[in-house]
C-alpha cells in the first residue's frame, strides 16, 4: 500500500513538472488537432483579461498591453506640413475581437486578423500643415478616438536551444493596421480661438488620414512592440514540444 502511494505522488509530480511553465489560466493545443485554430482562439480570447493586467494567477510577471505609451512622433514634410507629438498614451488594444486565426505548427506560424473596437489616444500635440486651402497650427493637448480599426498580425515562432531544451520563441510581430473611423479633438488650435479651434478640428475630422497616414508607422511599431514582448514573455520558459504536445 506504501509503494502504491509513493508511485501515485510520483505520477502526480511528473504531471505537474510536465506542465510547470503554464500559467494558472493556460493551457496547450495538440498539434495534430483538426480544430487548432479554434482552440488557440479559444485560448486567447479566455485570457483577454489577463492580457490587459499582465497577471496569469500566479507571482510571476508579465508585461502588461495596456497602455501603450509613445514618447514621440515627429513628422516634417517642408514648410507646408510639420506635425510632432508626445507622451501619447493609448488605450483599448486589449479589446480586440478575433475575425479570423490560421494556425501551422509544421511551417510555425500564426496569422490573425483582429478589429479593435475602440482606440483612444491622449497627448500632447504641435502642429503646422495646410488641409485644402485652410492653414491650421496650434500646440496643446489632443484627444482622438479610434474606431473599428483592423490589425493583421503575422507571428513566426522558432526553437532556441538554451541548456539542451528546445524553448520557444516569436520573433519580431509583423503588425499592419487599417484606420476605419477617427475622431480628433486637438485644444488650442489658433491659439485657443474657439470659433477657429472648431473650424481647424472639423477640417480634420472631415480629412483625418492626413494626420494618420502620417502616425501609423509608429503605432504599429509600438503595437508591435508590445504583442511581440508578451508572447514571448509567456513562452519564456517553455518547449515547442509542450506547448504543442502530439
Amino acid at each position: 500500500m506504501q509503494l502504491l502511494h509513493i508511485a501515485g505522488l510520483l505520477v502526480i509530480l511528473n504531471l505537474g513538472l510536465s506542465y510547470a511553465f503554464l500559467e494558472p489560466t493556460l493551457t496547450v493545443c495538440k498539434r495534430k488537432d483538426p480544430n487548432i485554430d479554434k482552440c488557440i482562439t479559444d485560448i486567447v480570447e479566455r485570457i483577454r483579461p489577463n492580457i490587459a493586467s499582465g497577471s496569469y494567477g500566479s507571482a510571476n510577471e508579465h508585461p502588461k498591453l495596456e497602455p501603450v505609451v509613445i514618447e514621440k512622433i515627429n513628422i516634417e514634410r517642408g514648410p507646408s506640413f510639420s506635425a510632432n507629438f508626445s507622451n501619447l498614451v493609448i488605450k483599448g488594444a486589449s479589446d480586440f475581437v478575433i475575425k479570423k486565426l490560421k494556425a501551422s505548427v509544421d511551417k510555425q506560424n500564426i496569422n490573425v486578423s483582429v478589429i479593435i473596437p475602440s482606440l483612444d489616444v491622449v497627448g500632447k500635440y504641435a502642429l503646422n500643415m495646410n488641409i485644402l486651402l485652410l492653414r491650421i497650427s496650434g500646440q496643446g493637448d489632443i484627444k482622438v478616438v479610434l474606431n473599428d480599426t483592423k490589425a493583421i498580425l503575422k507571428l513566426d515562432f522558432y526553437s532556441e536551444n538554451v541548456g539542451g531544451k528546445q524553448l520557444a520563441r516569436f520573433r519580431p510581430i509583423d503588425l499592419r493596421l487599417k484606420f476605419d473611423k477617427a475622431n480628433f479633438y486637438l485644444a488650442n488650435l489658433f491659439n485657443g480661438d474657439p470659433m477657429l479651434e472648431k473650424v481647424g478640428n472639423d477640417a480634420i475630422n472631415e480629412n483625418p488620414m492626413v494626420l494618420l497616414d502620417e502616425v501609423k508607422p509608429s503605432f504599429e511599431e509600438n503595437l508591435s512592440l508590445k504583442f511581440t514582448e508578451l508572447a514571448n514573455s509567456l513562452v519564456k520558459d517553455a518547449e515547442l514540444s509542450e506547448i504543442f504536445p502530439e
